[in-house]
């Protein structure tokens, strides 16, 4: 059985014990959450879940983000497949993308469009900053506008991130 932070009680009924009001209370998780939980314990059987772990969930005007560890172990078939029934089960478009480092999330979000680099910045206040160039001719490949994916980024990442749109003309080789 995959790893989900909430009981599966809990999730099924919608009335939640004292351990998953918490999680909630707290803010480390949301009612979407638990709902993209259910639809990952119905569909668990089907995609043999058995190895992932539910990590969390972020959402937009575009799609629902859903962050799992063990994720790319399941066939690159089974990992579109499971974006696809999601999305109907939770009746919105979802991308599903493996917990990683910074730059390994920014890379599955931004796909299928090509990246030209991700570089990161520390600032004089002690904070960083990553910017992430994009060619403009990949911009139609792109999931959805950049600022959407600048600010989901931030989101699921945890950093600030910045999103530039290089010309061709301005890309030296």
């Amino acid at each position: 059985m995959a790893k989900y932070p909430f009981c599966e009680f809990c999730v099924k009924t919608r009335v939640l014990c004292q351990k998953c009001q918490g999680l909630i209370d707290s803010g480390q998780y949301a009612w979407l959450d638990v709902d993209v939980v259910d639809a990952l314990m119905k569909l668990e059987k089907k995609y043999n879940l058995a190895d992932v772990e539910y990590v969390k969930s972020y959402e937009t005007d575009a799609f629902i983000v859903v962050v799992l560890r063990g994720f790319k172990r399941l066939p690159r078939g089974a990992q579109m497949q499971l974006e696809k029934d999601l999305s109907s089960l939770l009746g919105r478009g979802v991308r599903v993308v493996e917990r990683g480092s910074a730059n390994e999330i920014i890379a599955q979000l931004v796909s299928p469009a090509r990246l030209l680099t991700i570089s990161t910045s520390w600032l004089p206040d002690g904070t960083t900053e990553t910017v992430v160039k994009i060619p403009s001719r990949e911009l139609r490949r792109l999931p959805i506008r950049p600022e959407k994916l600048q600010e989901i980024l931030n989101r699921v990442v945890g950093t600030t991130i910045k999103i530039d749109i290089i010309r061709e003309k301005e890309i030296k080789i």
